[in-house]
């Protein structure tokens, strides 16, 4: 999560029709027009301009549902170690000009919570970090995300024990 930080004053012309869109979708959502366009800032400066970067797309949860349920877990796996191995290491190094453990579990967390994958959740206890993704996807989805991310640690030189249930994953750190 981000640290408190000095906020500045900016104005922006936007077209009444957006704006229109901005003060509705904070309503909803109980916030203010403000505090939405701040997190869309947010978002587009942590994820999306770096996503879209490596040809990121969006699809809905029942779609890629699907995808994984017509596939056999092995090759599940294999995309997953495949995919884990070049694309975020090209969106770390472009982040943070660093691949390291802890631009690792950056990337993880800014992926998790703006890319919708999952909840996350972080816990520190005695010296250890334990990070649980809880989503309802299934256990198809949580095998995607358990060799992705033990890829990811292997090639930042970093053992995690890694397990994954239907609905989760928990990486020890």
């Amino acid at each position: 999560m981000r640290k408190k930080e000095k906020t500045l004053t900016r104005s922006f012309r936007i077209s009444e029709s957006v704006f229109k869109g901005l003060e509705q979708d904070a309503s909803n959502r109980r916030i203010s027009v403000n505090t939405l366009v701040n997190q869309l800032f947010v978002r587009h400066v942590d994820f999306d301009r770096f996503f879209d970067q490596v040809g990121a797309i969006r699809l809905s949860r029942p779609t890629l549902s699907r995808i994984l349920n017509a596939c056999p877990d092995d090759a599940i796996s294999e995309v997953a170690r495949l995919s884990g191995k070049d694309t975020p290491k090209a969106i770390i190094h472009s982040k943070y000009g660093v691949f390291s453990l802890t631009t690792v579990l950056d990337y993880i967390r800014i992926m998790i919570v703006n890319g919708g994958y999952a909840e996350y959740n972080e816990v520190e206890s005695q010296g250890k970090r334990t990070i649980t993704l809880i989503h309802n996807m299934g256990q198809k989805w949580s095998i995607l995300m358990r060799h992705y991310f033990e890829t990811l640690f292997e090639l930042v030189g970093h053992q995690s024990k890694i397990t994954s249930s239907e609905n989760s994953v928990t990486i020890e750190i």
